[in-house]
């Protein structure tokens, strides 16, 4: 079976979607957690590229998915996170990455129906 069988699936992405998801190169442009966690996201999903801060997450992509490329652009800046009205840092920075992968594979679905 496909790794990414089950997001063809849905009527929302289908194999249309997952191709453009997998045609996708985003720049990771986030810092600490919410990296980590945009990272695993995006490499899970299907992403064919992603271009990040450090070492660190371009390993952490390749464990998620051996197919991914990666770069590594110390000089990529960061984006502020999003405003979450979250008392638990971590809440926050889970939030702010989860959102930011979304965002990204929205674009690229978005991208697809055009």
């Amino acid at each position: 079976m496909h790794r990414h069988a089950r997001q063809t699936l849905l009527a929302e992405i289908g194999p249309m979607g997952q191709a453009a998801i997998s045609r996708r190169r985003v720049d990771v442009r986030l810092g600490g957690l919410a990296a980590e966690v945009a990272v695993r996201y995006l490499a899970g999903a299907g992403v064919a590229f992603l271009n990040v801060r450090d070492a660190h997450l371009a390993a952490l992509a390749g464990d998620v998915d051996r197919a991914v490329e990666t770069a590594v652009d110390a000089t990529l800046p960061l984006e502020p996170g999003v405003g979450y009205d979250l008392a638990d840092p971590t809440a926050r920075d889970v939030a702010c990455g989860a959102r930011f992968a979304l965002g990204e594979l929205k674009a690229a679905l978005d991208a697809e129906a055009r």
